[in-house]
C-alpha cells in the first residue's frame, strides 16, 4: 500500500507530516519511508532519532527512475511505504502520484494556496491522462492558525473540482510541538502524547486508516502471500 504525501509547492509541511505518519504507522505495520526531497529531512530526522534513542524508520532514497519504479512494483505484501515527494515537479514525483493508493496534499488557508494548487490540478489532470486513470489528491489543511474556524475560500475551490481534489476534515494547526519534536527525531505522539497537536495527527491517522481500511488490507495481503 503506497501513500504520497505531494504537493509540487515547497514549504507547506509535506515532510512534517510524512514522518509523523511513518513513525506511527511503524508502530503497528511494516513501513518503507521513500524520501524523494532535495532537502532529505525525513533522513536526517531519522537519524537524530538514532541518536536520541528511538528505533530508526526504514527510510530509502531513489536518484534512478527505473529503479524507483522497480521497488514500487514489487508491492511488497504487508508493508505500507509512505513517499515525501520534493516541492516540486519532477519525472520522480509525477510516478509516486500515479502508483499511489492515497495521495494527501498539505495546504494553507493563505491566498497563495490557491494559487499553488491550480499549478497542481494541472499537474494531476496531465498524469491521469498520461496513465489512463483518474487521479485524485486528498487535501488536508496544515499549518493553520489556532483560532481560525471558517475555510470558506479554499473549501470553495475544492468543490469546483471535484475529479482532482477532496478535502479531509482533519485539519493540522500551526504549533510548535511538530518542530520541536522533528529536532528530536520524535512524533509529536512521542514527544507528547496528550498535546493538541498529538491529538490532531491521530485524528488525520485515523481518517487515512478507515478510507484506505488498513485492517482488511493488510489481512488480505497476509492471505496472499503464499
Amino acid at each position: 500500500m503506497i501513500i504520497a504525501i505531494s504537493h509540487q509547492k515547497g514549504g507547506v509541511g509535506k515532510s512534517t507530516i510524512a514522518y509523523n505518519l511513518s513513525v506511527e504507522l511503524s508502530k503497528k505495520f511494516n513501513v518503507n519511508v521513500v524520501d524523494l526531497d532535495v532537502q532529505q529531512t525525513i533522513t536526517a530526522c531519522n537519524v537524530i532519532r538514532g541518536k536520541f534513542g528511538q528505533k530508526r524508520l526504514n527510510v530509502l532514497n531513489f536518484e534512478d527512475k527505473k529503479e524507483f519504479i522497480d521497488f514500487l512494483n514489487e508491492d511488497i505484501k504487508n508493508n505500507i511505504t509512505i513517499i515525501d515527494t520534493g516541492g516540486f515537479d519532477s519525472g520522480m514525483n509525477r510516478v509516486a502520484m500515479y502508483a499511489s493508493d492515497l495521495i494527501i496534499t498539505p495546504v494553507s488557508t493563505e491566498f497563495l494556496e490557491v494559487i499553488g494548487l491550480e499549478k497542481y490540478k494541472k499537474i494531476i489532470k496531465e498524469v491521469s491522462k498520461k496513465v489512463g486513470k483518474s487521479i485524485k489528491t486528498h487535501i488536508v489543511l496544515n499549518k493553520i492558525h489556532h483560532a481560525q474556524q471558517n475555510f470558506g475560500d479554499i473549501q470553495s475551490f475544492i468543490k469546483k473540482s471535484p475529479n482532482q481534489f477532496e478535502l479531509l476534515n482533519s485539519v493540522l494547526r500551526r504549533r510548535s510541538d511538530f518542530s520541536i519534536s522533528l529536532s528530536h527525531g520524535f512524533s509529536v505522539c512521542e514527544f507528547d502524547n496528550t498535546s493538541d497537536s498529538s491529538k490532531e495527527m491521530k485524528k488525520l491517522i485515523l481518517e487515512i486508516s478507515e478510507i484506505l481500511d488498513f485492517k482488511t488490507h493488510m489481512k488480505k495481503k497476509k492471505k496472499g502471500k503464499h
